[in-house]
């Protein structure tokens, strides 16, 4: 798929017109259709500008890798943080912090390479790290 082709995708899914997205990512209303459709590749100001407006990542706009959404880093390392404490503390024993960096930096890569983890992936995962 297409840079543009990722671009409809986001725009169909979250219900916006063309009209509205051209105008917010500054460009023509014929520009974004021919962005979408393919024929010519977007410049990397539209490129930003898309990614910045509608919270986009920009690794997945321009390559198709990774997930749509995107979480800032802080976000993501909070997170691998709190799953790997809750992980670790679930027994009431005492948590040694190796144990925790180990097992929320495992978490951490998991989530900046796939933007999000379901409750039995961070089970298999913390299990095996553990």
């Amino acid at each position: 798929m297409s840079i543009g082709g990722r671009f409809l995708e986001i725009r169909k899914a979250r219900g916006l017109n063309q009209v509205d997205v051209a105008a917010a990512i500054d460009v023509s209303h014929g520009a974004l259709v021919n962005y979408e459709k393919g024929l010519r590749e977007p410049p990397a100001t539209a490129i930003i500008a898309f990614s910045r407006t509608y919270n986009v990542n920009p690794s997945w706009l321009l390559l198709g890798e990774g997930r749509p959404e995107q979480s800032s880093l802080d976000d993501l390392h909070s997170r691998s943080i709190n799953i790997a404490w809750a992980y670790l503390t679930r027994g009431g024993d005492t948590v040694e912090r190796e144990h925790l960096i180990k097992l929320s930096s495992a978490l951490f890569q998991y989530l900046m390479e796939h933007g999000d983890i379901s409750d039995t992936m961070s089970e298999k995962l913390l299990s095996l790290s553990a």
